[in-house]
């Protein structure tokens, strides 16, 4: 397994990034800004193109599954009064409404299979980039990063405090932000009607916009800093890509349009055509 693994993804990666690298360095002004970094993002975003559709696909059935749960739940809200104190029998109905409507009650979970692609893809380009180190093969800086393949935490801010450079630390940070900008944009309005299961799925969701961002941080701290590079670029691609297909979700909210309020005229309730001239 290790070795169908390395060769489907390790060398893969590794061949590309080495061609690109060529060709980018080959360039003095794109050598000058960092051949390997702007490698790492043309890797990245050929990475993205192919599994767009993959992703095109999570987000669509995680959105069709959410508007398929609240089409029902009025419907689940007056089984749940009917079977109150039974449990099987709700569950029970319950599925046979699922059932009558084509309704999968899992299906929001077949829209996450394509993100575990990303960890095999993560894994590679970590020893990819390790091996690159060792080899010494590639000029690494990338703007004001001294060395891509470097950990940022081997730079301490201070001497004992885990926290790295400020150097080091930006790519980390843009890394947990974009992270923090595309879990809040797959999170839907809440829902008054929501049933155990979309309710569950929503607190797991807002749970996941705080945990998720700080773990990616995290690693982006404790693994070579072009592996923060590419979690940051793919996030981005992915942003953009979410935004063409449910737009900017729960990251900007539509504002609440009120209802137009019609008062009555404040001159003479009766009507014109019964108002008589004034006689002289």
């Amino acid at each position: 397994m290790h070795d169908v693994w390395w060769a489907i993804f390790g060398q893969t990666i590794s061949w590309g990034l080495t061609h690109v690298y060529d060709a980018v360095s080959s360039v003095p002004a794109l050598a000058a800004v960092g051949a390997y970094g702007l490698a790492i993002v043309i890797v990245t975003l050929m990475i993205r193109l192919i599994l767009s559709p993959l992703y095109q696909f999570q987000l669509r059935i995680s959105r069709r599954s959410m508007q398929e749960q609240r089409k029902v739940a009025p419907q689940v809200a007056e089984l749940k009064k009917k079977y109150k104190g039974d449990s099987q029998k709700q569950q029970q109905a319950m599925m046979e409404l699922y059932k009558e409507h084509g309704i999968n009650p899992l299906g929001g979970l077949m829209g996450c299979l394509p993100a575990l692609l990303q960890f095999p893809v993560l894994t590679a380009l970590y020893w990819v980039f390790l091996g690159n180190a060792h080899a010494n093969r590639f000029s690494d800086h990338f703007l004001f990063v001294p060395h891509l393949n470097d950990l940022p935490s081997h730079h301490p801010m201070l001497h004992g405090l885990p926290i790295p450079d400020l150097t080091y630390l930006i790519i980390p940070l843009l890394a947990a932000a974009t992270t923090f900008v595309q879990s809040r944009m797959m999170q839907q309005p809440p829902n008054p009607l929501a049933t155990d299961q979309e309710q569950q799925t929503q607190q797991m969701t807002r749970q996941m916009q705080v945990i998720m961002p700080l773990v990616i941080g995290y690693f982006a701290i404790l693994t070579p800093a072009g592996l923060g590079l590419y979690w940051f670029v793919s996030n981005c691609f992915a942003i953009i890509q979410q935004y063409l297909v449910t737009g900017w979700g729960g990251f900007r909210p539509a504002p609440v349009v009120a209802a137009a309020i019609t008062s009555k005229p404040a001159s003479n309730p009766i009507p014109a055509k019964k108002r008589r001239k004034p006689t002289r």
